[in-house]
């Protein structure tokens, strides 16, 4: 994981106490793509579903239903290979402008609840909680109501997982530990227990060649990862951006990138240009 330098700077101090534990809760919408075409049409719906840039059998998935995804199917997967995993699966061809209308949608929902402080992607949103919102109680009750906002005012399909945290990068752990429909809390007193069952890849930030170069500094799983000292941390990662995933994974409120910083630039650029299969999977060989 790369901070960008307008991300380094931007370092909070955690003022999270044991009567307001928690600070960011952060949204992550369900199967995004293939939910908003289930919400459009009916008769895909609780069906297995592939978003695709091209209908033709050398295209890759963008973004795959639930359903499919029981069958293994998940972005990347080439549609011929999907369709072996699962006969049933539909394909459908992607509307952009449709999902950023869903997203405008969205954010209007969440906006009745509490303030969006930040749009990580066109799936991801963060709020910070003020005040009495910090209490885990409420921001439990906050969060809920933002997912009846949802199904209310979007459609019963946009579901979305939440996790309420201490700071945006273990609020986005948390919406990855319970899907879909989550909600997961995060305080300093679940540390670092919570995280110890997790594979290293499934820490936001540790991609495979992130994974290879812990592994080379002797750092096997999630325990190992969480009791490296930021001087192992800095010579793996390359630079201060090991000391600052340390911090926050430690619960310190440091801002990271948007969650899919790259995901979301290379899926925009393959959006704009219009790009074959075969810049599709390229494009998505190096995010996933």
């Amino acid at each position: 994981m790369i901070l960008p330098t307008v991300y380094r700077i931007e370092q909070k101090t955690n003022t999270s106490t044991a009567e307001n534990p928690v600070q960011w809760l952060f949204l992550d919408l369900n199967a995004f793509f293939a939910s908003c075409e289930q919400q459009e049409n009916l008769a895909l719906r609780g069906q297995p579903v592939i978003v695709v840039q091209t209908l033709t059998d050398s295209a890759v998935a963008i973004a795959a239903s639930y359903a499919a995804k029981a069958f293994g199917i998940k972005t990347g997967t080439l549609v011929r290979d999907a369709r072996q995993m699962c006969p049933d699966v539909i394909a459908v061809q992607a509307n952009h402008r449709r999902y950023t209308e869903y997203h405008e949608r969205i954010l209007k929902a969440v906006d009745t609840c509490l303030p969006v402080e930040k749009v990580c992607s066109i799936d991801e949103m963060a709020c910070r909680l003020m005040g009495t919102e910090r209490q885990v109680t409420v921001a439990r009750e906050l969060a809920l109501k933002v997912k009846r906002a949802l199904r209310e005012q979007v459609g019963e399909c946009l579901t979305c997982s939440i996790g309420i945290a201490p700071n945006v990068f273990l609020g986005k752990v948390g919406s990855d530990l319970q899907k879909p429909d989550g909600l997961v809390v995060i305080t300093k007193k679940d540390l670092p227990g919570i995280l110890l069952g997790l594979e290293l890849q499934d820490i936001y930030g540790i991609g495979p060649r992130m994974e290879q170069r812990l592994h080379r500094a002797g750092i096997l799983n999630v325990s190992q990862l969480w009791n490296a000292t930021p001087f192992q941390l800095r010579r793996v990662w390359g630079g201060i951006n090991g000391v600052l995933f340390q911090q926050m994974r430690h619960g310190v409120d440091i801002q990271p990138p948007p969650p899919a910083f790259r995901k979301a630039s290379a899926i925009s650029m393959c959006w704009s240009r219009s790009c074959g299969p075969k810049r599709e999977r390229t494009i998505l060989r190096s995010i996933c």
